[in-house]
């Protein structure tokens, strides 16, 4: 252990002259400091002009006035100093005033023993500062993987860091390439042309260009220069800073690419807005001119025959809806498909009646081609698939000219022990697509060619929801075309396959849907529906019936109207968006009305939330069935006989 510092005077000093110590205190030091055994601070006296910021520290911790990052660096040294170990340490630390001091701290002792450390404190600030920012700007230099070249003023190289070399892909132990070995042709002649001579000027320059690596091969870069000049303003260095622009160019060109594909997005949008006006418009205008020749029409037949062109064009204008709000799901991904077994062939029988009339009407020769080894039943989505094959066979006949000729076909292609592979295929002897228009055959608001929608119509999204459809079913939809030549639509379809399965029950709900009976004398209904017309369409739907119905405007009526007299009502029609409450609440607060018939009436959505979730919703808010609007009478029919007339 150090022993105590002492001091030592020559016999004949005489008096010793001590302000030279005074004056090389208070020149070099900003303060001075003494710590007691625990290094608490005793006692602290700064110059007046003293950059020692710290306040109010006398009493306190000298571990207080570090940052928490050098606080085991500073308990470290008094460590050491209170071992005594070393006779006085010198060290540097951040304060918590940020500002960086540095200090020189000797252990003093009383009666041998440790009894703290005195010592002076130095402001290094700015010092310590510029220390740290020339390690730093070195680090970014030496480590960085920008190519950085100094040169003097003649153009000699005086510098070239790692950088550079993995850059250009050069050992950094061989020689230096030059320029010419460096850039391209082009870029050199920028580089001592326009780039020397902006720097004569402005003292900066910067262009774009192609760095030549050693194998020869080409990097994009950013070059910038700079210069540094003297007092004369003549330039003394040269600095030289390459950046690899290889990321941001990709990066750019994507961005343009996404910039091009949205504006054709935009305009294919526009066009496919102004198509769907045409396509609403069109029907509407017939539902509209027709009821109103009815309504001034003195002849039934004439009359009927309005009715009915009216009717034709409403089911048209609700399948451009139903395209519409496919196409909706499928954006926000939710189209779902509902799985369930039916017969092959019912499911073409079904399809190809709903499609013979246009067929007939253009004197088509459509034909329907089962394979023997297609199974009678498999488990798909029926609803979901005959739509696809309904949309397919819809364009073949749209497109292809009077008496010629549509063929739908379905094989099979493999088989397992449960699952199938089919493939269906329409063909038609119609105008045929062309390559370049079939590239765009299956997009969203895009038809093969602007001037079809308006010589054939259409809305141009069916053939994007057929394929988004046929990928749920996990298929492949494709075209083979060309121009005047015809075209085949075939898609792929990987079902279970059911070999032995009972059809007694669809063939008895067959049956019974064929003869249904409407006589519901005796019952009544109360149906929860707040537009006035749809009111009273229902009245005039159900007037042959013999069913009593009562109304009610909103749910919360609906409600009360049952709650005052359950046993009065056999059957709910529930809406769903109603004002006041709708149509869940209303079905929950029945439900949890203190009743037995409140647990028991059959309580039917009746509504144009259609998606598979607003059915889910219903059920589990307490209803037993949906139907959708607009009202189909075949579904409506069947849900009142199940209900009404058990057994039917």
């Amino acid at each position: 252990m150090w022993g105590k510092i002492t001091e030592e005077i020559a016999p004949d000093a005489g008096e010793i002259d001590s302000s030279w110590l005074i004056n090389f205190w208070s020149t070099f030091t900003e303060c001075i400091i003494e710590l007691d055994a625990n290094n608490v601070i005793r006692y602290v006296k700064k110059k007046a002009d003293s950059s020692f910021v710290l306040k109010d520290i006398a009493g306190k911790p000298f571990l207080d006035i570090a940052t928490e990052g050098d606080r085991e660096l500073v308990a470290d040294k008094l460590d050491q100093l209170k071992a005594g170990d070393v006779p006085y340490l010198r060290f540097q630390f951040l304060s918590v005033l940020d500002r960086y001091y540095r200090w020189t701290l000797a252990p003093y002792y009383k009666n041998d023993m440790y009894a703290g450390c005195h010592g002076v404190a130095v402001d290094v600030t700015e010092q310590t500062k510029k220390e740290i920012t020339l390690h730093w700007q070195n680090a970014i230099i030496e480590d960085g993987r920008d190519f950085i070249k100094i040169f003097d003023e003649k153009g000699n190289l005086l510098y070239m860091n790692p950088g550079a070399y993995k850059m250009a892909g050069y050992d950094p132990s061989s020689e230096a390439p030059s320029s010419e070995q460096l850039y391209t042709k082009e870029h050199y002649e920028r580089v001592y042309g326009e780039g020397l001579d902006a720097l004569r000027k402005n003292g900066f320059w910067s262009g774009r260009g192609d760095l030549v690596r050693s194998d020869g091969t080409l990097v994009p870069i950013e070059h910038t220069m700079f210069s540094i000049v003297d007092n004369n303003n003549d330039i003394v260095l040269i600095a030289s800073i390459i950046r690899d622009i290889t990321v941001f160019l990709e990066h750019e060109k994507k961005l343009e690419e996404a910039r091009v594909a949205a504006e054709a997005a935009n305009v294919a949008k526009s066009v496919f807005l102004s198509n769907m006006s045409h396509e609403i418009r069109t029907p509407m205008n017939a539902i509209i001119g027709m009821v109103n020749i009815g309504l001034n029409a003195d002849n039934i037949d004439r009359k009927n025959y309005c009715f009915e062109r009216a009717d034709g064009a409403a089911k048209h204008l609700l399948g451009i809806i139903n395209d519409i709000l496919d196409m909706s799901k499928i954006e926000a991904d939710k189209l779902e498909l509902s799985y369930g077994v039916f017969s092959v062939e019912k499911m073409l029988a079904n399809i190809t009646n709903m499609v013979n009339v246009r067929a007939e009407e253009k004197d088509l020769n459509l034909i329907v081609d089962l394979g023997h080894d297609v199974p009678t039943y498999i488990k798909c989505d029926e609803v979901r698939l005959s739509q696809v094959i309904t949309n397919l066979l819809s364009n073949a006949i749209k497109f292809t000219p009077e008496k010629g000729t549509v063929v739908l076909s379905i094989n099979k292609l493999d088989d397992s022990d449960n699952e199938v592979l089919l493939v269906i295929e329409v063909a038609d002897t119609g105008i045929g697509i062309s390559e370049e228009q079939q590239a765009r055959l299956f997009s969203y608001f895009n038809q093969a060619d602007a001037s079809i929608s308006q010589k054939y119509g259409g809305t141009g999204l069916g053939l994007a929801i057929s394929k988004r459809i046929v990928e749920l079913m996990g298929g492949v939809i494709w075209v083979e075309s060309d121009s005047g030549s015809g075209s085949k639509f075939s898609f792929t379809l990987k079902t279970e396959l059911l070999k032995d399965h009972d059809d007694s029950k669809g063939e008895k709900a067959r049956h019974s849907k064929t003869m249904p009976k409407h006589d519901y004398s005796g019952h009544t209904l109360l149906i929860a529906e707040d537009i006035e017309i749809n009111r009273e369409i229902m009245s005039a739907l159900l007037e042959e019936s013999g069913v009593a119905i009562e109304f009610a405007e909103n749910g919360k009526t609906a409600v009360s109207m049952f709650c005052a007299n359950p046993g009065k009502y056999d059957l709910i029609l529930m809406d769903i968006n109603m004002p006041e409450m709708d149509g869940y609440e209303a079905t929950r607060k029945i439900r949890a009305f203190h009743s037995t018939k409140a647990k028991t009436i059959p309580i039917i959505a009746m509504t144009a939330n259609v998606f598979k979730e607003d059915i889910e919703n219903c059920i589990l808010a307490g209803m037993n069935g949906h139907t959708g609007k607009p009202i189909d009478l075949d579904e409506l029919f069947k849900e009142l006989n199940h209900y009404l007339i058990p057994g039917a």
